[in-house]
């Protein structure tokens, strides 16, 4: 399989490009300078260049406080672009996969969000993710959109300069009291498993529709941040506060339920805990210096 990834160089684009590589597929991973989702004409030059099988539409405007300030910014990204994507997809006859988010919910429903679930975004993060969804749904219906939450990955994000894991490995590193808020509930994500699901998914020719691709269970940031210390054997000044009234709304709980995987005879993704404990294992390796006699 040739997929053309948009933004495919931040967490999700990396850990899709190891998979795709293990799995045997090939993938075009265009830099922003190169092709600008924002252009059609550069989008569709560049998904018939590629002759792919899958358009891959992982281009972003994420920072929420900065969404707030841009509308235009995150419209123009993630609805926009998306749309720009889905049409050159559609016009080749490719499959558009667009990576979305639990911000398209009001985070009101107790016990957590189905794929069917009618969204409410309650930021324009949210909204803008929430247009990219139905504008790539009616540009190309052979499209999946595949949603995730609290992503974090070895390449960290190429927005926001890391992930959250990384800021709170920093702080604690650095002895700064931390203080994060307990009152969001969500489901965490490794960019890994998400890129590995999103594989399967198109492996099993998985009918078009809406798919959630969070680890199972739920936690809130500050229970994140005191598991990753836990697990990762580091001192913290760590506290618990709530979410201030000038933050950006935020959903309250918005945990990602997967109701379609066992219908499709798909394995259940592994829980949050299992992820990070992977991944900060994986990181430690990374780090690790070789030794003497086969350093460079």
């Amino acid at each position: 399989m040739r997929l053309l990834v948009f933004g495919g160089w931040g967490q999700v684009g990396s850990d899709l490009a190891t998979v795709a590589a293990e799995r045997g597929h090939e993938l075009v991973r265009p830099r922003r300078g190169e092709v600008d989702v924002e252009d059609p004409a550069a989008v569709g030059h560049a998904v018939r260049a590629a002759d792919a099988d899958v358009v891959v539409d992982l281009a972003a405007f994420h920072r929420t406080e900065e969404c707030e300030r841009r509308p235009d910014r995150a419209f123009a990204v993630n609805a926009l672009g998306a749309l720009n994507a889905a049409r050159a997809a559609h016009t080749a006859g490719a499959t558009c996969v667009y990576v979305s988010t639990d911000y398209v919910f009001d985070g009101e429903r107790a016990g957590g969000y189905a794929e069917h679930d009618p969204v409410r975004p309650v930021n324009v993060y949210g909204a803008s993710k929430a247009a990219g969804e139905m504008l790539v749904r009616s540009a190309c219906p052979r499209s999946l959109v595949i949603r995730g939450s609290g992503m974090f990955g070895h390449a960290g994000s190429s927005g926001k300069g890391g992930n959250f894991i990384e800021t709170m490995l920093a702080s604690a590193r650095a002895g700064e009291r931390i203080e994060v808020v307990d009152d969001l509930t969500f489901a965490p994500t490794a960019t890994r498993d998400l890129a590995d699901r999103l594989l399967l998914l198109l492996e099993r020719e998985a009918p078009p529709g809406i798919y959630h691709g969070a680890n199972r269970g739920s936690c809130s940031w500050f229970e994140l941040a005191r598991t990753t210390f836990e697990l990762g054997g580091v001192q913290a000044d760590l506290s618990p506060r709530p979410t201030a009234r000038h933050e950006v709304r935020r959903p309250r709980y918005s945990v990602l339920l997967d109701t379609r995987s066992a219908a499709l005879g798909l394995p259940p993704m592994r829980r949050w805990e299992d992820a990070l404990r992977w991944y900060l294992r994986v990181r430690a390796d990374a780090q690790m210096p070789a030794p003497a006699g086969e350093r460079a």
